[in-house]
């Protein structure tokens, strides 16, 4: 895989490293209000290309951030979920702590989706700030471009096999897809998501 670590700024349009983001969204971030926000970074643990930018209401609970994450990135079949912060676990039963009770600027945690084939995420909160959001109480300020992947013709990737992945092959322009040997029942497309080929993963309500 071969992974752009660029972003599109979602307030500006901009474009800017995942390393340069951050800075940016300081001064991009100009609106002001009363409400408590927390900005969040988040990138797969295990796959950093995939990452988000997100402002969140403080005043949220765990579990309004758990589905913002199931709903972007990760939601496939239902499976169970977790967040570990400061050495403590907060499984599904435990998600109604709301964020100000448990995070604070400076903070590093992590979320778990799915205990079998599991996709893991680091979070961030960057900073901490007093503005407005809409009814959802979260939105995206930044989100990585799909990374570019190719098939092994050389032409960009449309689909994964989920047998091949696990050997770091199968990544497949829609041509060779087609004659690919497990068949084209264990193909899923290639989407903006750290959890791309995994399980019966097909993309978020949010697209790419």
């Amino acid at each position: 895989m071969g992974g752009k670590m660029k972003g599109k700024c979602f307030l500006c349009n901009k474009t800017f490293s995942k390393a340069g983001m951050t800075k940016h969204l300081k001064a991009c971030i100009k609106e002001s209000g009363e409400t408590k926000l927390f900005h969040i970074m988040i990138e797969g643990l295990h796959d950093p290309e995939y990452w988000l930018h997100i402002e969140i209401s403080a005043d949220a609970i765990l579990g309004d951030l758990d589905q913002f994450l199931r709903d972007i990135w990760l939601e496939c079949c239902g499976h169970l979920s977790k967040f570990t912060i400061n050495r403590e676990s907060y499984s599904e039963e435990d998600m109604n702590f709301q964020l100000n009770r448990v995070l604070k600027p400076g903070m590093e945690f992590y979320h778990i989706y799915d205990f079998g084939s599991s996709t893991e995420l680091r979070l961030r909160v960057v900073s901490e700030r007093e503005g407005k959001i809409g009814e959802e109480g979260v939105r995206i300020l930044a989100r990585n471009e799909l990374p570019l992947i190719t098939c092994g013709c050389g032409k960009n990737a449309k689909w994964v096999c989920t047998e091949c992945i696990y050997e770091g092959e199968g990544w497949l322009c829609d041509e060779c897809a087609k004659e690919h040997e497990c068949g084209e029942e264990m193909l899923l497309p290639v989407v903006n998501s750290p959890r791309v080929g995994v399980c019966g993963y097909n993309g978020g309500k949010y697209g790419n």
